[in-house]
């Protein structure tokens, strides 16, 4: 029944989008033709615009939440964090849009995530404030504005979609995860868990320094939501650390079973991480049939992709390749997370000593 109603909300929306367009091109063109074509313009303005307002919202509540940007994407541009430096590309416009962060420190996270959470939204419904109501004021006053008016239908319609707590195919509304997290709901019980693990790692703690609780005393989630893969990735790291190897394996055998729900790349880190762990064991047959699965990835200047090189070319006795791998990952260090960091530094002098 709420998924009937959300479609029929969602159908609603558009409708209404739909209609705002017409209507506006319609008293535009009777103003004429320059008002029309104004109207046309900044209509277009706003498939870009809207979306840049309301991900920058998240991005400004972030950073005053002392959160880092990692990744922003609106229509067809993105903002990545790549080597400590924050860079600009294309992005299909058909993927959602999407900010995301880490804490820079623990502490008090529902409250900084809820601020994260509403940004968006706030920076949305203050910019549709602000061009609604001069464009009514000047309508009412015999002077109507194609441009102003142009940039009504879209950022109002993103504003709609987002203000009722629903989800929709792509995901949760904004206000539906801030109820979450205002609520207690086992997914954002998790969303806030994890946050904090990352929060500590940020400020240097590595993932076996961090309390445990945050790790397990957690409810269970279904394998399609995506913080089950992010907090069992959690869970494996801290076991990996603690040398805790049939702890760790089985995490890893849980997230390639779910694997249906992850996107390539997460699935490319998972066949990475079994390429080490066989290589651990000695399993050279199963290490090779993992790293057919994650070429792509072990090709990538980072610490891990060294680390998994470095553990298989010492399994298969590649000797004269371990003192360049062993450099490489150590330089790749200076990119992560310092918590991150200290764990690989970790995970990279066992295979050096041993």
């Amino acid at each position: 029944m709420r998924r009937r109603l959300t479609t029929v909300y969602a159908v609603l929306c558009t409708l209404l989008f739909a209609a705002g367009f017409v209507a506006v091109f319609y008293f535009a063109w009777q103003k004429g033709v320059d008002e029309g074509i104004s109207a046309l313009a900044y209509f277009a303005v706003s498939l870009f615009l809207a979306p840049f307002i309301h991900e920058l919202g998240h991005a400004c509540f972030a950073s005053a939440a002392n959160m880092q940007i990692l990744y922003c994407k609106f229509f067809c541009f993105k903002i990545y964090r790549k080597k400590g430096k924050l860079k600009v590309g294309f992005a299909s416009p058909f993927a959602p849009e999407q900010t995301q962060v880490i804490p820079k420190s623990g502490g008090h996270m529902k409250k900084r995530a809820s601020a994260y959470t509403l940004g968006g939204l706030i920076f949305s419904g203050v910019f549709l404030a602000l061009i609604l109501t001069p464009a009514i004021w000047l309508a009412c006053i015999g002077h109507f504005k194609g441009s102003l008016f142009g940039l009504v239908p879209y950022t109002g319609y993103l504003f709609l979609l987002n203000i009722l707590p629903v989800e929709y195919a792509g995901g949760k509304t904004d206000t539906l995860v801030f109820r979450g997290i205002k609520k207690g709901y086992d997914t954002e019980k998790v969303m806030l868990s994890a946050m904090e693990i990352q929060g500590e790692l940020y400020a240097g703690k590595s993932f076996a320094e961090i309390d445990e609780g945050l790790y397990f005393d957690l409810p269970q989630l279904c394998e399609d939501e995506p913080l089950f893969a992010v907090i069992l990735d959690l869970r494996y790291r801290y076991f990996l650390e603690k040398e805790e190897y049939e702890k760790a394996a089985d995490c890893l055998n849980r997230l390639a079973q779910a694997q249906a729900y992850l996107t390539d790349s997460e699935v490319e880190k998972i066949a990475a991480e079994l390429t080490y762990m066989h290589a651990l064991r000695g399993d050279l047959e199963s290490a090779e049939e993992s790293g057919k699965l994650c070429r792509g990835f072990l090709t990538e200047d980072t610490a891990t992709a060294k680390r998994v090189l470095l553990a298989y070319s010492k399994l298969v006795g590649k000797t004269e390749a371990i003192e360049p791998l062993l450099q490489q990952a150590k330089d790749c260090l200076q990119w992560e997370i310092a918590g991150v960091a200290k764990a690989e530094g970790i995970l990279l002098s066992r295979i050096e000593n041993n």
